[in-house]
């Protein structure tokens, strides 16, 4: 494949999916020291702190993430326009880098541990976090497990016998049938002209 195709497959003409994967930023000096990674792809909730350009060294969470334009608004940082509204910062994900993980993916966890997502379990959230998520008696009430029911027992159905004469006359016109359906095919016009010659 010539370069020029390779590079408009990476920037120009790049999917979605490999355009996500191209939101990495550095990760700071112990949390390379911690998982053994240089970088991560960047998601919300990240602290990052940003290293280069008019913002550097603000450090915040972030609020938005821009696949499209391969960057991130962090909280707080905000420009004003000329009528007086504000608007999100969008900054390159490479300016930044990222000193605390949101680890509240299972799969991003597992990953950073450098064992296989699929083969690790889900870690279960305690019941008092449960309990204190219920706002009123109402939702407390929905929330309490369901009583069993008694099962109906089901009676099986009894095969009923038939009489001798019933089963005769049952055989007899399935012969029947079976006779008249071994007629022979019906022919297409064109079959019936060269059976004639």
């Amino acid at each position: 494949m010539k370069p020029t195709k390779v590079r408009n497959y990476q920037i120009y003409r790049a999917t979605m999916a490999i355009r996500s994967k191209q939101l990495g930023s550095p990760l700071s000096k112990d949390l390379q020291k911690k998982y053994g990674k240089r970088s991560m792809r960047v998601i919300l909730g990240d602290t990052v702190k940003v290293m280069r350009g008019e913002y550097r060294g603000v450090d915040g969470k972030i609020s938005k993430v821009s696949i499209a334009d391969n960057s991130v608004a962090i909280e707080g940082v905000k420009k004003e326009k000329s009528k007086g509204e504000k608007f999100d910062v969008l900054i390159r994900s490479t300016n930044v880098v990222i000193t605390n993980l949101n680890l509240d993916d299972h799969w991003r966890k597992t990953k950073l541990e450098g064992k296989k997502p699929k083969t690790t379990p889900k870690e279960a959230k305690p019941e008092s976090l449960k309990e204190a998520k219920l706002e009123s008696p109402k939702e407390a009430k929905l929330e309490l497990p369901k009583k069993d029911k008694p099962k109906k027992e089901v009676k099986k159905d009894e095969p009923k016998e038939t009489p001798k004469e019933e089963t005769k006359k049952i055989s007899k016109k399935s012969v029947k049938s079976n006779t008249k359906s071994k007629t022979k095919p019906k022919l297409n016009q064109n079959q019936l002209k060269r059976k004639k010659e």
